[in-house]
């Protein structure tokens, strides 16, 4: 490659190289704890195969032309489609090999032809077409997931439509030069430009994988530390801390707990693990009473709690009798083993805001006691 921009380039070429070799082995460290998380190794792939490239192509004057065009063009398709698998990963769904390894083996035999029909100009706009819908594959599979609000998802598909940007300039450019295209390469501004734009995205979209890998995991632990692992259900603390706030903004609340009677005689007859179907189950009928508009935690070992808000004594009792009343009309079964369950309920309610919890669950709780105290199986008032 020869020409004034040759130093430029050249140093540009080498920086973006070593910037995508830093990358992928921060990539393989932060992937190095396994887990199932592919992506890492595809993202440190990905960067490891378009570093190769661009050394070919700094090096370029010493290989054959039809070997310059086929090999590192090939190469960056390979790298970018790896990029999509990563994303495809990352997302949760089965990257296709057609598409990861497709458009690199449709340019190697474009390239490895085009000098038979003395066509330059099909290579350079072929490759970066090709390139250009790769890239904006890659956004779109990081933008479809934006319900779950990563603030690094945004940076992640600015950065490849940023490079997609770039690419179809270059599209535009082979097809608007024609046969008039000097090399398979050329090394004119735009690939100044394109270089120094390639620069940007590859720290930006290196640095917003890492981010948002790192985001999704913050997440999922601030998940785990609010809800309980064996029902699934809110925890004793998130529960409590959400119907708090709940509580101070509503009008009117109320409360249901309720406990599964004889729970104990479960374990010790049938085993924990029988126990622990039982609560699964019996968690699993509280959600589906308390709808989607009510708080519903695990708060004790066999004890739940149902939080309403706006709602009152009416709700509650009502919300109550038919709990009672879907657990007693169940059959849990765990293998072969049919158990019949009931649950013992008490409920108490607010007629005006502010925070009043402690009081609240004292008097639902001390229901809930009269109720098993009463025979089990029914449902008990707050006493005015």
């Amino acid at each position: 490659m020869s020409g004034t921009y040759k130093l430029d380039t050249f140093t540009l070429f080498a920086a973006n190289a070593v910037c995508m070799v830093i990358m992928a082995a921060a990539f393989l460290f932060a992937g190095r704890d396994g887990h199932g998380q592919r992506y890492w190794k595809s993202w440190a792939s990905a960067n490891l195969v378009i570093a190769c490239a661009i050394l070919l192509y700094m090096f370029a004057e010493s290989m054959l032309q039809s070997v310059f065009a086929a090999v590192p063009n090939s190469l960056l398709l390979a790298g970018f489609g790896l990029r999509w698998q990563a994303s495809r990963e990352f997302g949760r769904r089965h990257p296709a090999k057609l598409v990861v390894w497709g458009p690199a083996l449709l340019i190697f035999a474009i390239c490895m032809t085009a000098p038979l029909i003395g066509s330059r100009s099909l290579v350079y706009t072929s490759t970066n077409l090709l390139l250009t819908v790769l890239a904006i594959a890659t956004a779109w599979e990081f933008w479809r997931d934006r319900a779950d609000s990563l603030p690094s998802r945004y940076g992640l598909t600015g950065a490849y439509v940023f490079m997609a940007a770039s690419f179809g300039v270059r599209t535009i450019q082979g097809f608007v030069s024609g046969e008039t295209l000097s090399d398979y390469f050329p090394d004119d501004i735009l690939l100044t430009t394109h270089l120094m734009l390639g620069l940007v995205y590859t720290c930006a979209s290196g640095a917003f994988a890492l981010s948002i890998a790192y985001e999704r995991n913050s997440a999922k632990l601030r998940v785990s530390a609010m809800y309980d692992a064996l029902t699934n259900l809110l925890n004793r603390g998130a529960f409590e801390e959400l119907a708090r706030q709940k509580l101070a903004s509503s009008a009117t609340s109320a409360i249901v707990v309720l406990d599964i009677d004889h729970f104990k005689q479960i374990n010790d007859r049938y085993g924990h693990a029988a126990g622990d179907e039982a609560l699964r189950q019996c968690a699993a009928l509280c959600r589906e009473a308390a709808e989607n508009h009510h708080l519903v935690g695990r708060i004790g070992g066999e004890e739940f709690a149902i939080f309403m808000p706006d709602a009152g004594q009416e709700d509650a009792a009502l919300l109550a009798e038919r709990l009672r009343m879907a657990v007693d009309a169940s059959i849990f079964r765990y293998g072969d083993r049919v158990l019949r369950l009931t649950v013992s309920l008490g409920y108490s309610w607010r007629e005006a805001s502010g925070d009043e919890y402690e009081k609240l669950m004292r008097e639902a709780d001390a229901a809930l006691y009269r109720a098993k105290d009463a025979g089990r199986n029914r449902v008990e008032r707050r006493i005015a």
